[in-house]
């Protein structure tokens, strides 16, 4: 088996089950009007991806996609809501499979990437779904950089000790003026 590598511009479609059989590898880069639903899920993409993706069989026979893939985007701070760069990484583990079958039937350690067998992959769509699976669930800047500093609490404040009122209290002063009534017609 012959090691294929290309490099520049990552495919979009690809062979996967030739691929696998060739043992190639795609290093290069993808640009950000490639990547919509990233771009949608963060402020902005702020240069290309780039990324090494590599089709092989492993010692089971079984058909695999591994990468790395890094970008730096631009998302929001949950603390001051202003644009934050984050570098991105995410690594790509995928068993190719051509049917529900195979799928079902894969060792739980494998994550499944179901294609049609004579079919081109769409490969921007599962390195666009392993991006999106590294972004962070929220993002802030150093306390020190945030622009919301001193705005924001963390939890570590005491609340102020507000006395409640019982209800039953206009009960029990019912009670006394009832008591101080009957003792100054007694009084009488």
């Amino acid at each position: 088996m012959s090691t294929t590598s290309k490099s520049s511009v990552i495919p979009r479609g690809v062979d996967a089950l030739k691929a696998c059989t060739q043992s190639a590898t795609y290093e290069g880069i993808i640009m950000p009007e490639d990547l919509p639903r990233l771009a949608a899920a963060v402020v902005s993409i702020q240069r290309e991806m780039t990324g090494k993706v590599r089709f092989f069989r492993d010692e089971s026979n079984y058909r695999m996609v591994t990468g790395e893939l890094d970008v730096l985007v631009a998302v929001q701070c949950q603390r001051c809501l202003s644009a934050l760069d984050y570098e991105l990484h995410a690594e790509m583990d995928l068993a190719i499979v051509v049917s529900e079958g195979q799928l079902e039937n894969l060792p739980k350690e494998f994550e499944g990437w179901l294609l049609d067998e004579n079919a081109s992959a769409d490969l921007y769509e599962a390195i666009e779904e392993e991006l999106l699976l590294a972004l962070p669930i929220v993002s802030y800047h150093e306390k020190m950089d945030c622009s919301a500093q001193g705005q924001y609490s963390t939890g570590d404040f005491e609340e102020p000790v507000v006395e409640k009122k019982n209800p039953f209290a206009v009960l029990g002063d019912l009670k006394l003026a009832d008591k101080a009534d009957s003792s100054d017609k007694e009084s009488e």
